[in-house]
């Protein structure tokens, strides 16, 4: 009994000793005048005398604050927002006080900052918050013209491919937002391309749900990454836009124009353009969708023209959508060596080709949302798309054996004509019901439906000389004609239920999908006679037609069906609360394939099953209003494509035969993340950090064979265990004391194994990527610059060929900077030099691109813009790659558009309120310059948002 006394008095005295050691907790609420809560609204707690502990957070949602861990003493609490009255006062945090409340703490608006046309307010440059992070546009000076996409660059984290492609943290950014609103659908560089960087007051990089677990409620895995950017306060209530144009040596030249209307929540935008300066403003997906197109390298010419709106009254019926249409012609060059790995040795390809390629597309994509009712909810969306395609290609190539002479194997001469069409239908439908008499049940049903049909003719001849064999040579002449299509169509229904009373946030899911594709694909291939003499005098010939002189060749032409369907059974369970949002569950997914060949029955695949039951989980856990983390797990079924199950031989391509494998089951993978973010309102100091891992079950590798005495490479598929790739960021944001200097430091780090069989040995590569990156910023009323040195190291590694493993090593630095001159005079210089050590011979580079800009703008309100562009100054542009797989290493160089001058008119229109005029010219000054980098989130009396808005802050966007 005394033990157990003395146990007790021991637990107290140790509980009451770490409440002091961890100290108080002190929280408010912060309101306005009318009493409503206040979002955003800075608070800080400063020790007295000593200043010792000092710490700062932003109000949440509700307009709440909360500090833990205060230690006794005197504390000095102070509540400020931009044109608003600050609120200071003193308190008393005794040892004995565990939580103190500070009431509902009352700011009024400053009449003497509201009566002022600028409000000045020091905005941090970089906040993260929960599933967003939020950049100031203002604090990342672009020129005058510049595009979104100009913008996004200079953003920390935020990466933009040659392809224009934007990755953030790692991830693919899937959608462009206009305040909240999707602007061309599915193609981010409509927009990063063709809209103005001076329209955007914030750029936000959201993780959010796909749009049917939003409208559902129900998490169906389908995650991603969109950027919604807000649109300047005072540029939501009329017409703008820019019409530009510029001509510059070398025939080089370019225009371009966009029109748009915002106002009352409505948006309507017109774009369009054309040059031959490589600036793709579309993502150009019709050449994917053939064989033997190529990629988007080289010089670019390119026209496009499209419409984007969105109309309607958001309580009730909305309408939305795009109308786009490009054309292009490309001009692509390059030369390349390849090496193919096998269990003894290595061989070498090293070759050369020229591809012309040109095409039109037109796509439209529409949205449709009615509330029927406060309970009910249809939401409708229909796409089309038309892509028509015409190439010419020739190639030269030799191989040598992996012996130490490097005999000559093979050579090849070859040239090709292709021509496709392909278009595609779909719509998508969800209905949701709420049951207003038991708030949290919830019921939602889906039917999707999908068609698409891509035919292709091409014309091919191959000159082949074998250096090993008797048979020395060899000649093929081929007309193919293919065609692929297919019919999706997919259910899905879904069910909540809250558990108790939905106020306590606890809730079951239930969901059921179900889906059937019925894939075809008609391969015919006819041996044509061939006849060198003409093809040398008149070109090769481009067929749309087999000619009448033209043999089917049975082995090599087949008429495939396949059915795949799929079945999806889910059933989880919800926590929401104000810190915690927590989803977990089990999913089981049954799938059966089944293919026939109506040319030869022996290729017939019976019906087969496979099962498959995972768990999944998403956890986002909200420390404080702005530390956050979220974690989650998922995995998925993949079907094999139509062309890895097709089983005849590809021989467009005599000396690389594919053949496709219709025994190859579906790929189940397995994908983990993590994300944390935390950012500190007083220093202004941003961390995010992110790590993902994904592994593949049955993943579908190549299989590939090669012939020692012609060196023909003959690749089929496999299903193999395995694959799996890790990913992992760390960015770092911090302004200095003095608000001129800013520093960001970030690391990425990627690995991925990839495995594979060289005849018929097992092989697995694995390739390490580390890109570490620091930069320093400085900005003041007339200068502006950012360096940031760079480093990359990326090493192949090969279980079968450990001799060939390698290191390869780029490293350089990029630098702009800009001069802002009285009259409207601004000067602008980039540099960028790069590095590299480890690629094969001759394909290592040092190149030095130095771009530089004159512009000068003029008329009272400056919107007509003249400039001087100069491009690769140096003439030292190169593009160079290595691509890397179980079996092959590539590196290839490509020709890339180098030196030229252009001069240019831009001219910016608006019909908005001097204000947002006002808006649009300070966008051309430095971010040191006022108002725009310091201006805050509140204007003029009257216009300060409504504080029950949107997560984006008091200012920011409607929810999306």
């Amino acid at each position: 009994m005394k033990f157990s006394s003395n146990l007790l008095l021991l637990c107290i005295l140790t509980f009451a000793g770490v409440s002091t050691l961890w100290g108080a907790v002190i929280n408010g609420i912060v309101t306005d005048d009318e009493n409503s809560e206040l979002p955003g609204a800075l608070v800080r707690l400063t020790s007295l005398p000593d200043s010792v502990q000092t710490e700062g957070q932003l109000t949440d949602i509700d307009g709440k604050f909360e500090f833990k861990n205060v230690r006794p003493g005197l504390i000095n609490l102070q509540v400020s927002m931009t044109g608003m009255e600050p609120i200071v006062k003193d308190i008393t945090v005794n040892s004995d006080q565990d939580t103190i409340f500070v009431g509902r703490l009352r700011i009024s608006e400053n009449p003497v900052l509201l009566d002022e046309a600028v409000v000045t307010a020091i905005r941090a440059a970089v906040v993260a918050k929960e599933d967003t992070l939020e950049y100031n546009a203002g604090s990342f000076h672009t020129s005058p013209n510049a595009s979104v996409e100009d913008l996004l660059k200079k953003l920390p984290g935020v990466e933009v491919g040659s392809d224009g492609s934007i990755t953030s943290q790692g991830k693919t950014i899937s959608k462009i937002l206009v305040d909240g609103k999707e602007f061309f659908g599915d193609d981010p560089k409509a927009a990063t391309k063709n809209l103005p960087s001076n329209m955007v007051d914030k750029v936000q990089v959201v993780d959010r749900k796909s749009e049917t677990a939003r409208l559902t409620g129900v998490d169906d895995g389908e995650d991603e990454t969109v950027i919604n950017l807000t649109v300047k306060k005072d540029m939501n209530n009329g017409w703008f836009g820019t019409v530009g144009a510029g001509y510059g040596t070398d025939s080089r030249y370019q225009g371009n124009f966009n029109v748009n209307y915002f106002k009352d929540g409505n948006q309507v935008s017109l774009i369009g353009g054309a040059n031959n300066i490589n600036e793709m403003g579309f993502t150009d997906r019709g050449r994917g969708r053939f064989r033997d197109f190529g990629g988007n390298n080289g010089i670019n010419s390119t026209r496009q023209a499209g419409i984007n709106f969105n109309v309607g009254n958001e309580e009730k019926f909305r309408v939305g959508g795009s109308i786009f249409y490009t054309n292009t012609d490309r001009d692509s060059r390059s030369r390349f060596e390849t090496q193919y790995l096998f269990p003894d040795s290595v061989s070498y390809l090293n070759g050369g080709s020229r591809n012309r390629d040109r095409g039109q597309a037109l796509n439209a994509q529409f949205r449709m949302r009615w509330n029927i009712t406060e309970a009910d909810v249809l939401d409708f969306r229909p796409e089309f798309s038309y892509n028509y395609r015409h190439s010419e290609k020739l190639d030269s190539s030799f191989l040598r054996a992996g012996n130490k002479t490097y005999d000559l194997v093979n050579s090849n001469n070859s040239m090709q004509r292709n021509r496709g069409r392909d278009w595609t239908a779909s719509g998508r439908m969800i209905y949701t019901h709420k049951f207003l008499n038991r708030p949290g049940r919830s019921f939602s049903a889906q039917l999707n439906y999908s068609f698409s049909d891509t035919r292709q003719h091409s014309t091919s001849w191959n000159d082949i000389e074998y250096f090993l064999r008797q048979e020395d040579s060899e000649r093929l002449f081929q007309f193919i004609d293919s065609r692929q299509w297919s019919n999706n169509l997919e259910g899905r229904l879904t069910w909540t239920e809250p558990l108790g009373d939905s106020s306590r946030g606890n809730y079951l899911e239930f969901a059921y999908r179900g889906s059937i594709r019925f894939n075809n694909a008609d391969k015919l291939t006819y041996d044509l006679p061939s006849d060198i003499s003409d093809i040398l005098s008149n070109g090769l010939p481009d067929y749309n037609h087999a000619p009448e002189d033209a043999v089917l060749s049975n082995d090599l032409s087949n008429r495939f069906r396949n059915k795949f369907s799929n079945q999806e059974l889910q059933i989880g369970y919800k926590k929401i609360t104000k810190s915690l949002n927590l989803n977990a569950g089990l999913t089981l997914s049954p799938s059966s394939s089944e293919s026939e060949d109506l040319i030869n029955s022996a290729r017939n695949i019976d019906t087969r099953w496979v099962w498959n039951v995972a768990p999944y989980l998403r956890v986002r856990y909200k420390f404080d209003a702005s530390t956050s983390l979220m974690a989650n797990y998922r995995a998925r079924t993949t079907q094999p494509s139509i062309t890895q199950l097709q089983p005849v031989a590809d021989t467009s391509d005599p000396l690389n035969i594919t053949v496709g494998n219709p025994d190859l089951k579906p790929t189940f993978t397995q994908n983990l993340g993590f994300h944390f973010n935390r950012f500190n309102a007083t220093s202004q100091q941003s961390l995010v950090a992110a790590a993902n891992a994904s592994f593949a079950l049955n993943n579908i590798v190549s299989r590939t064979i090669t012939d020692p005495q012609t060196g023909v490479r003959t690749t089929t598929y496999a299903n193999s265990n395995g694959n799996w790739n890790v990913f992992g960021m760390l960015m770092l944001n911090q302004p200095l004391r003095n608000r001129k200097w800013r520093v960001n430091a970030r690391f990425n780090g990627r690995y991925a194994s990839t495995a594979g069989y060289i005849n018929g040995d097992y092989n697995r590569s694995g390739n390490l990527t580390l890109s570490p990156a620091a930069g320093i910023t400085f900005s003041s009323d007339i200068f502006q610059m950012t360096l940031t040195p760079t480093y990359s190291f990326q090493m192949t590694t090969s279980t079968l060929q450990r001799q060939m493993n390698r290191d390869i090593h780029s490293y350089g630095f990029n630098t702009d900077a800009s001069l802002f001159l009285p009259f409207g005079l601004e000067v602008n210089t980039d540099l960028a030099f790069s590095r590299s050590s480890g690629y094969s011979y001759g394909f290592d580079s040092s190149q030095l691109l130095w771009n530089a800009r004159l512009s000068y703008s003029f008329l009272p309100d400056k919107s007509l813009t003249l400039s001087v562009n100069a491009y690769d100054l140096l003439g030292r542009k190169k593009n160079i790659s290595r691509s890397v797989s179980a079996d092959i290493i590539t590196d290839r160089e490509y020709n890339d558009l180098t030196r030229y001058v252009m001069v240019g008119l831009t001219w910016k229109f608006n019909t908005l309120s001097k204000k947002a005029k006002a808006s649009i010219e300070d966008s051309m000054h430095g971010p040191g310059m006022p108002p725009d980098d310091r201006r805050g989130g509140s204007t003029r009396g009257g216009d300060r948002p409504h504080p029950r808005m949107s997560p984006g802050g008091p200012d920011g966007p409607r929810p999306f």
